[in-house]
């Protein structure tokens, strides 16, 4: 064999060892850096663990599946008796829908809430109103006038619901009806003082919602009672308002009251009445015939008009709406207020 052929086959060695060693070290960086990634893995893993259990202790346990079906069950419950079932459980749903609450209050009290916050948005959006002519200045302002007082009856029933024990509120439903009813008012008539045309429509629009709401409560209110009168015997629907003692004064009334009926205080309209009056107010108006127009604004509470009978005091007026003023002007008596009474008079 000649020199040459070792040459050949020694070089032919070295390749093939360096071949090798270049297939260790791919071997061994490859090896590092899969056991890299087994060990980044495995921190990632304890990391996110203990983050899991971190925010498994802080959160609250989730809700059992029974109980939000319970809720939703009593809500399509007290809707069913609504005209508007499906503006009903919607609203109910977003008040209640995580609270998992099914108590009949509850449910009554977010039904005139939702009623409430959906008249304060409507007020909100008139604001935006342009008028063209005098007329219908003159309704918007009458309207605002309005659905403040929607606004304070809803408020009012908001709170009459929060404070009363289901058997208290109950026995004063009456009274919720009285104040939901009125709403109901004061938002159709707020529409009727406008004329035809656009504004009027935006304004229907506007107050839409809060009108089927405002509906809607009175129907829950109903419900709520048709199911309590199950449980709780309803209380006598005798009323005593029209009583009258032996001197013809209310019997209802305190001793102090009937006292100063009979002294009939000289006072002779409400707008003598001091502006921070505290107790009852006495009004005594003569036996005559009065063309005027007499307001009981909120301001003046606790006032009582007493006349000498209602064929004999009289007070009389001839606004109406074909010479111009607005209906909601053209009342000869307008009350504003709560806790006022009128005795032996004609208006």
């Amino acid at each position: 064999m000649a020199f040459q052929d070792f040459d050949l086959i020694s070089e032919r060695r070295q390749n093939e060892k360096k071949q090798k060693l270049k297939k260790k070290i791919i071997i061994g960086s490859v090896s590092t850096f899969i056991l890299l990634l087994i060990i980044a893995g495995a921190v990632c893993a304890v990391i996110y663990n203990n983050r899991q259990s971190n925010n498994a202790k802080s959160s609250p346990p989730a809700k059992p599946e029974k109980q939000i079906s319970q809720s939703q069950k009593a809500i399509k419950m007290i809707c069913a008796p609504t005209d508007y079932k499906q503006t009903c459980e919607s609203s109910l749903s977003k008040v209640l829908g995580g609270s998992n609450s099914s108590q009949p209050k509850d449910l009554l009290k977010a039904a005139i809430s939702v009623a409430a916050v959906e008249l304060n948005m409507a007020i909100n959006q008139t604001s935006t109103f342009k008028f063209e002519t005098p007329e219908q200045k003159g309704a918007f302002e009458d309207c605002m006038v309005l659905l403040q007082d929607a606004t304070e009856e809803l408020n009012s029933s908001v709170s009459h619901v929060d404070v009363q024990t289901l058997g208290k509120l109950f026995s004063t439903t009456p009274e919720l009806n009285n104040w939901l009813s009125a709403v109901m008012s004061y938002q159709q008539t707020c529409i009727d003082g406008f004329p035809e045309g656009e504004l009027k429509s935006a304004l229907q629009k506007e107050l839409k919602n809060t009108k089927e709401l405002t509906s809607n409560a009175l129907a829950i209110i109903s419900q709520v009672t048709s199911v309590f009168s199950n449980f709780v015997q309803a209380p006598s629907a005798n009323r005593h308002l029209l009583s009258t003692d032996k001197d013809g004064l209310p019997s209802w009334m305190t001793h102090e009251d009937r006292r100063m009926l009979k002294g009939k205080s000289q006072k002779t309209h409400p707008q003598s009445m001091p502006p921070k009056y505290a107790g009852r107010y006495i009004i005594y108006v003569k036996e005559g015939v009065y063309e005027e127009y007499v307001t009981v604004t909120k301001k003046m509470v606790n006032v009582t008009m007493y006349g000498d009978g209602s064929q004999k005091t009289i007070v009389t007026g001839n606004k109406n709406n074909v010479d111009g003023v607005r209906t909601f002007q053209t009342a000869t008596f307008g009350m504003f207020t709560n806790k006022h009474e009128e005795l032996s008079s004609t208006f």
